[in-house]
């Protein structure tokens, strides 16, 4: 009885393995379902079957269909010949002949041209593919491109298909075109469902002259957004941009910059930095965000400088000057032609001072001793005896109210002065940055350092505005007023005005100051050094003097206009003008409040003692020409696979340098 269990336990494991084996036998075997005929060469190695007229084979859920085949059923292969394709759920491969290797599942499909379509009509061209039936993935390589169904391409010389994923994958030499992009990069995936495109390795990309580059990044078709990481990098006619990370909206010409972002201006020496930005393309648009800063490229004496601005929200914008409201524009050329004039010369060569003959006071300081020079501003305040000066004072606060609007403002001012079909010359396209900043100004150069609540600068003028509290401190000078207008002329330093309020407190000894109170303070310079110093309106000043090394005299000042001339950073006549009023104190008979002028305030400890205390960051390198001489993709596979010439060097030799992606 025992015998008789033991043996019917042994058949039932046998059968269902019998089974199995017999089941895995047939799905093995490449079944004939259709043919006109088939004729049997067979012996005692081989059975061999030449089957013609439209015949059909069947594996794996695989319908090959071909004109001519030989059948080796020993072999388990069939070599299709004339009008062959395969198909398998969604998935069409069509070629001139097959060698069909069952036993491995394998398509090897070749031809003057391989083509396999999916359901969405793409269509994959080339000349060597390998399709797996089991797994439903194909392998080309040689070379191939596929058309999309709106006409875009990608080609490179290896890539795969899985059906099942609907997923392309390009390796190698990998080229792509896009609603008018062109791109290349070594390894591409495109996911046929969600439509999403992936980019690995060494990205770049072309649009109408626009260059951009990553390490890697996917592109949403539907959305037409693009997002680029590692090293991305954006050339435009205009700029530069570096960042880590770049999502660009192509439809709107935006884009999110995040990570070490570094935007340059070449035409204007200008580099703006942070780690989130806002950037869009029309009108050129840039927010800064997460400890923004400013380099503004500087010459003096053919010496290179560099002065770093610092806030905690950086505006940048370029406007065609046609696109810039009248009133923004009038008033920079007002600034701009009052700070170009010089009120101490006009004065005197219109014979408005009084006595002007009247030699230099320099009673006060030997000529040869040394003095701690002063440094920068303008006039405004109470000038009221002096006529040529009152018209040189520009009225800055009513301005401001209008740059602000065009740094802010993207669309209002976008008709004005456009298509008037009266006007008499042509537009005027010339490109005009506006930058501003707020809160916690910082700025340094070598030779200037600062602080405020906000700043403007626009490039109809160049004139570096500060407002809410400025300081300024220049060697062992600090200087305020309640706005500060920093004059660049050609990249170097001309004068700095100090408007309404204005202070400077010249460093002495470690508790004396000389000090110089008026409505407005005016400093010039020459080669970068500071060369005149002028006071205008209600002026009060306090100069210490020293005998034997040992300061013993106080010499306090007050007049109308006051002007210095120094020269190598020394003190070498000084003028006081209209209304002079001079007493003499002894320095030992005086209180600490005696020593000061009213307003007298140091901010010693909030002064920027190094570019670092401003911008940590480190400036990249500019790479506009090496990355200008890139060559776009030249689509070499689409040319012989499609007859499609999308792109031409010719065109490409004789476009200017590129610019950020499209420019509508």
């Amino acid at each position: 009885m025992k015998l008789i269990t033991t043996i019917a336990s042994i058949l039932l494991l046998i059968t269902p393995l019998s089974l199995s084996s017999q089941n895995n036998d047939e799905e093995k075997l490449v079944r004939l379902i259709k043919a006109e005929s088939a004729q049997t060469f067979e012996d005692t190695r081989m059975n061999i079957k030449r089957v013609t007229g439209n015949a059909h084979f069947l594996h794996n859920n695989a319908l090959i269909v071909c004109d001519t085949a030989i059948w080796n059923v020993t072999k388990n292969t069939v070599d299709a010949i004339g009008n062959v394709s395969i198909t398998q759920d969604n998935t069409t491969l069509r070629g001139d002949k097959i060698h069909y290797l069952a036993d491995s599942s394998l398509a090897q499909v070749r031809g003057n041209i391989v083509e396999l379509s999916d359901k969405d009509s793409n269509r994959l061209r080339t000349f060597f593919l390998d399709y797996n039936t089991k797994d439903s993935i194909a392998h080309f390589y040689n070379g191939g491109s596929m058309r999309d169904s709106s006409g875009n391409f990608m080609e490179s010389e290896e890539g795969y298909y899985d059906s099942k994923a609907k997923t392309f994958r390009f390796i190698n030499n990998v080229e792509m075109s896009a609603e008018q992009m062109l791109l290349k990069c070594d390894t591409m995936i495109y996911k046929t469902n969600p439509d999403i495109v992936e980019f690995y390795g060494s990205m770049e990309a072309w649009q109408n002259e626009g260059y951009i580059a990553a390490q890697q990044g996917w592109y949403d078709r539907r959305k037409e957004l693009y997002f680029f990481e590692k090293e991305g990098y954006i050339l435009n006619q205009q700029n530069e941009i570096n960042a880590e990370t770049i999502l660009y909206d192509r439809i709107n010409s935006q884009a999110t910059l995040k990570q070490n972002v570094q935007i340059r201006d070449t035409a204007q020496a200008i580099i703006l930095f942070g780690d989130h930005a806002f950037y869009q393309d029309s009108p050129l648009t840039a927010i800064l965000h997460d400890n923004p800063a400013v380099a503004y490229y500087t010459n003096q004496d053919n010496e290179p400088d560099t002065l770093f601005f610092a806030g905690d929200t950086i505006r940048y914008k370029a406007l065609p000057m046609f696109r810039i409201d009248s009133a923004t524009v009038a008033s920079s050329q007002k600034r701009e032609t009052s700070s170009k004039r010089d009120p101490i010369k006009e004065m005197f060569s219109s014979k408005t001072i009084s006595n002007p003959t009247t030699p230099p006071d320099t009673s006060h300081t030997p000529i040869d001793k040394p003095q701690n020079t002063l440094i920068n501003p303008i006039a405004s305040g109470d000038t009221s005896s002096l006529t040529p000066s009152q018209t040189t004072l520009d009225t800055l606060n009513t301005t401001l109210t209008s740059t602000d609007s065009t740094l802010i403002d993207t669309q209002e001012t976008s008709l004005l002065h456009t298509t008037d079909s009266t006007l008499k010359e042509p537009l005027d396209t010339t490109s005009i940055r506006f930058i501003s900043t707020n809160k916690n100004i910082r700025f340094f150069r070598s030779d200037l350092q600062g602080v405020a609540d906000s700043m403007e600068f626009n490039s109809i003028d160049s004139i570096i505005r500060l407002y809410k509290d400025p300081v300024l401190w220049n060697e062992q000078n600090q200087f305020s007023g309640d706005s500060i207008q920093i004059i660049m002329r050609n990249n170097q330093l001309k004068k700095v005005d100090f408007l309404s309020n204005a202070f400077s407190a010249a460093k002495e000894d470690s508790i004396h100051y000389n000090q110089i109170k008026a409505s407005d303070i005016t400093a010039w310079f020459d080669k970068g050094d500071l060369s005149r110093f002028d006071a205008y309106g209600g002026v009060s000043t306090i100069t210490f003097l020293a005998e034997d090394s040992l300061l013993t005299t106080m010499n306090k000042k007050e007049c109308k206009v006051m002007t210095a001339s120094i020269k190598n950073q020394t003190l070498q006549r000084t003028k006081y003008m209209e209304t002079i009023k001079n007493d003499a104190y002894p320095v030992i008979d005086l209180s600490p409040e005696d020593k000061q002028l009213r307003g007298f305030k140091l901010r010693e400890s909030e002064r920027p003692v190094s570019r670092f205390d401003v911008c940590t960051r480190k400036v990249k390198e500019s790479e506009r020409e090496k990355r200008s001489q890139r060559t776009p993709p030249q689509f070499n596979y689409t040319k012989k696979m499609f007859g499609v010439t999308i792109y031409s060097g010719e065109d490409h030799a004789s476009s200017s340098s590129p610019a950020l992606l499209p420019q509508q």
